[in-house]
């Protein structure tokens, strides 16, 4: 993970995202990342280093600087997301490591969503530091040519399940039954035999989007519809938040699990009659 530099008292310039958001600029590990990318974005030396990025990949073309290509990241959309984060994420392979803390910087926001979403498992320092070091495992090791669409949404899932994996310290690789589908049971075994419902639920959406199955998009929404971050609403205030009324998002959501189910029960035989 890279080595953040220690914001001065005082220092605000540039404290605000592409966005018009206001960063957050404490002596925390996102603020001191914060403040290390000000000044990466100030110093002259980068923007040798963009236009290097520029020749190389279309994508990157007409990026004089690191704040060109974190707003050109902010005001992309589909496929040119995916051409700007691909370019990144090659760069990155290949030894740049401006190219990585650029992608990181412009996920950053995500890895602190995600440590929210895990409130009340560890202190809010720990679970941003879990999240940052996983997200930039992420970056580091990104399968771009397995996996070059939906580049923003597949690191986000991914960090999710590897903080998520180390807060629980349970592991389970496939599923083995449709049952965890079953959001309204009731009936479960003992809590110390298995791992929590939200894990299960994680492993099995990730899987899924590993697949094929379903789009990490709408693994995201069924998460946040039915395991929300302490102190969020699911249901109908989740839809909400990802822009759908309520009946939209849950006639998504369920056919979703159904393309899930449907799925599991394909990779399961069907047990011989007695």
């Amino acid at each position: 993970m890279p080595t953040a530099i220690t914001t001065r008292p005082g220092d605000t310039a540039h404290d605000t995202t592409c966005t018009g958001a206001r960063r957050r600029s404490d002596a925390s590990l996102v603020g001191q990342l914060n403040g290390e990318w000000v000044r990466l974005c100030d110093d002259p030396a980068t923007e040798v280093v963009v236009e290097r990025w520029a020749d190389r990949y279309e994508a990157l073309a007409g990026n004089a600087c690191l704040s060109d290509v974190e707003r050109a990241v902010v005001a992309a959309t589909g496929e040119r997301t995916d051409e700007i984060l691909l370019a990144l994420l090659r760069l990155a392979r290949d030894g740049d490591g401006l190219a990585g803390r650029t992608v990181l910087q412009v996920m950053l926001g995500k890895a602190v969503r995600i440590a929210m979403t895990r409130a009340g498992r560890d202190s809010r320092t720990s679970l941003e530091h879990t999240a940052v070091a996983a997200l930039w495992t992420i970056i580091a090791t990104y399968p771009v040519e397995r996996r070059p669409a939906k580049v923003a949404a597949n690191i986000a899932m991914e960090t999710l399940r590897a903080v998520t994996t180390e807060l629980t310290h349970h592991h389970t690789e496939t599923p083995t039954s449709p049952d965890v589908l079953d959001i309204s049971a009731t009936a479960a075994p003992a809590a110390q035999e298995r791992p929590p419902a939200d894990f299960e639920l994680l492993n099995l959406l990730t899987w899924a989007v590993d697949q094929g199955t379903i789009t990490a998009a709408d693994a995201t929404l069924i998460l946040d519809i039915y395991t929300p971050a302490p102190g969020c609403d699911g249901g109908p205030a989740a839809a909400q938040r990802h822009g759908l009324s309520w009946a939209a998002a849950r006639q998504r959501a369920s056919r979703a699990l159904r393309k899930v189910a449907r799925r599991i029960h394909d990779d399961v035989p069907l047990p011989l009659a007695a």
